[in-house]
């Protein structure tokens, strides 16, 4: 199977853009969705576990991520990737820092989740990866 591609416009090009240039890039198009439901039936039916194993395990490892993230660790599946949670909130100076009114808690506005996939994950990718062109707005 290939990854569907699209050539799209690009409306901001970043900081060296020419004027008047028409800019585009490739981008990949979803083909769909791989949900937990698929994952569980195609693990149940590629090993000797059941379907309600298979379920019952993901299901659990998707409860000791959340605890493990809420715990501020850094989760590490083997050969896979790892999840952590960073902080989002504004820049302060020393001394805005040193005030007795800084409070981080309120400072900080928001968080993510972020994945950063193993390098065997992305290699297995590399090597495997085609592509396949299905339309274009350069034309």
């Amino acid at each position: 199977m290939a990854i569907s591609y699209a050539i799209k416009r690009v409306k901001n090009p970043g900081k060296n853009a020419v004027e008047g240039v028409k800019y585009y890039h490739a981008a990949a198009i979803k083909a769909g969705e791989y949900d937990f439901e698929e994952m569980m039936t195609d693990i149940s039916h590629s090993t000797t576990v059941t379907e309600a194993d298979a379920m019952a395990v993901l299901r659990s490892m998707k409860n000791h991520i959340i605890k493990a993230l809420l715990a501020g660790q850094v989760v590490v599946l083997q050969d896979i990737g790892r999840f952590q949670v960073t902080l989002q909130g504004k820049c302060y100076s020393q001394d805005a820092m040193a005030a007795s009114d800084f409070s981080p808690s309120a400072q900080i506005t928001g968080h993510k989740i972020i994945f950063r996939p193993e390098v065997k994950l992305k290699q297995s990718v590399a090597a495997g990866i085609s592509l396949k062109r299905v339309t274009t707005e350069a034309a």
